[in-house]
């Protein structure tokens, strides 16, 4: 951990424990490049010193590539979930997750989507809870969101069930709950195919720092592969339900 990437992280830390946002990094600290971003993601695990219970992977974009983030286990929660009104964004996204049955070492890569498929025990309906520590929503350079864990504040999951047909996860059809207001969520897998997704994470962690390289990815870890609504926002007091026919729902309070 250099002493670039520690400062940032703890400006990010203290960011999220004081519930203040960010204009800047302080003192030069801000990553330039994605190499850094990762940087500051892991050192912010090393200052927590919290193990990693979760991921959020996301696809390629025309002008960045996949990005991935952990989710210490304090933030995986177990739906019905309760998260604090204090919350400036409470910005809300509905997921469809996955948890590995079996290892995905990083010494053994690379994986292709077929391997991954084979490593999941289970699906489930998620909720990305999404925060950001800075003071801009969208946050304007892309490799600040990736420093900040693609703004992760926490991840609710629903009831597991066996995967299903991989062939039919495509088609489910899913809607979010917002206070009584409902929206279908028709976006589909944002990288597609799921399990390309899980792959790529699974090979990039080779390329991390040590301990995550050593780590890679556990039985027992869920991953959460990417909105179905895009966006949408809570407001105070609001309960919020994520509904896939035939997988399941998840739910999120905010007080």
């Amino acid at each position: 951990m250099t002493d670039k990437a520690e400062s940032a992280a703890r400006a990010l830390l203290e960011a999220a424990s004081a519930n203040k946002l960010m204009q800047a990094f302080p003192d030069a600290t801000a990553p330039t490049n994605i190499v850094e971003a990762y940087a500051i993601q892991d050192a912010q695990l090393v200052l927590i010193g919290e193990p990693i219970a979760a991921w959020k992977v996301g696809p390629s974009a025309s002008d960045f590539p996949e990005t991935c983030a952990p989710i210490i286990a304090s933030r995986l929660l177990a739906s019905p979930a309760t998260l604090s009104g204090d919350l400036p964004l409470k910005a809300v996204e509905c997921e469809v997750a996955f948890r590995l049955a079996k290892d995905l070492p990083a010494a053994h890569a690379p994986y292709n989507a077929d391997k991954a498929r084979d490593s999941i025990g289970t699906a489930m309906v998620a909720i990305e809870a999404v925060e950001t520590r800075y003071i801009d929503w969208p946050v304007e350079k892309k490799i600040w969101a990736l420093a900040d864990n693609q703004s992760n504040q926490a991840l609710v999951v629903g009831p597991e069930i066996p995967l299903p047909d991989p062939t039919s996860l495509g088609e489910l059809t899913a809607t979010l709950d917002l206070g009584g207001k409902v929206k279908v969520a028709d976006k589909g897998f944002p990288g597609g195919d799921p399990f390309t997704l899980i792959a790529w994470l699974a090979n990039h962690l080779a390329n991390r720092s040590p301990i995550l390289a050593k780590r890679g990815l556990k039985a027992g870890d869920v991953v959460t592969t990417g909105s179905w609504n895009g966006v949408d926002f809570a407001e105070t007091g609001m309960n919020v339900t994520a509904n896939f026919e035939g997988l399941g729902s998840a739910s999120l309070a905010y007080r």
